[in-house]
């Protein structure tokens, strides 16, 4: 009886302590994936890092990579304003240069915030454990939300304006009138057009002066030698030829 009950407690104890190192596991280390990964820590500097708290999750180019470890604030002596610094874990295996832009986003447009790290132009050094690395400063929601507010504050006095302007009826006969003339100026175009295109049909079927010209060799060469004869003999242009001879 007693060794069956000793039996049990050892089981209960292997239960507990096995309860244990998982809640550590998965509390503690995070991702058994990446637990037992070299790792490397990086800080990234903010003017302001709105909403991002400890464990944020770290994105490089669109691929979750780590974890943010700590978020703290410094205050540079060099700088009259205090710095927000966040302590960011990655693995070896991610490089990050020094020009490469890191910002703060937001899963959705209330969801939770990341720090997202996209590659730069690719000219920067590779930063090593302990590197710096600066990053844009995010974009609050209510910044978001008031200059939304905006827009669709103008866009409504947009429309008031244009409700005015159709209910005055002065101005809605000069609205007539602009449309008439443009449904007129549009037709006359058209009818233009449609003559060109008739004129060149003429033309490539070598019909009127235009196509005999085009396609009428004797009559080119005829254009081409009176040309000639007048560049030679301008004169003829201002002499005119005799009726005849005066009578005696």
């Amino acid at each position: 009886m007693k060794q069956r009950r000793s039996l049990e407690v050892t089981v209960g104890l292997f239960v507990v302590v096995g309860l244990v190192l998982l809640v550590f596991f998965i509390f503690v280390i995070g991702d058994f994936s990446t637990a037992f990964q070299p790792t490397y820590r990086l800080r990234v500097l903010f003017d302001t890092a709105i909403g991002i708290s400890d464990g944020a999750p770290v994105q490089y180019a669109g691929v979750e990579v780590g974890k943010v470890e700590r978020v703290g604030i410094l205050y540079p002596e060099d700088q009259a304003a205090p710095q927000v610094q966040l302590l960011v874990k990655l693995p070896v295996r991610v490089k990050v240069r020094a020009d490469d832009e890191a910002s703060i986003s937001t899963f959705g447009l209330l969801g939770e915030k990341y720090l997202e790290i996209n590659p730069g132009p690719g000219e920067g050094p590779w930063l090593e454990s302990g590197g710096q690395l600066y990053g844009k400063p995010p974009v609050s929601t209510e910044r978001i939300m008031e200059r939304s507010n905006e827009v669709l504050t103008e866009f409504k006095q947009t429309l008031q304006g244009l409700n005015s302007l159709v209910g005055d009826p002065e101005a809605r006969i000069y609205l007539k009138e602009a449309v008439q003339e443009a449904r007129d100026a549009t037709r006359h175009w058209k009818a233009l057009g449609e003559r060109l295109n008739l004129a060149m049909s003429y033309a490539e079927s070598g019909q009127g002066n235009l196509g005999r010209l085009l396609y009428d060799e004797d009559l080119y060469q005829r254009m081409v030698l009176f040309v000639e004869d007048l560049r030679a003999h301008p004169w003829k242009l201002l002499v005119r030829p005799k009726s005849g001879k005066k009578q005696q």
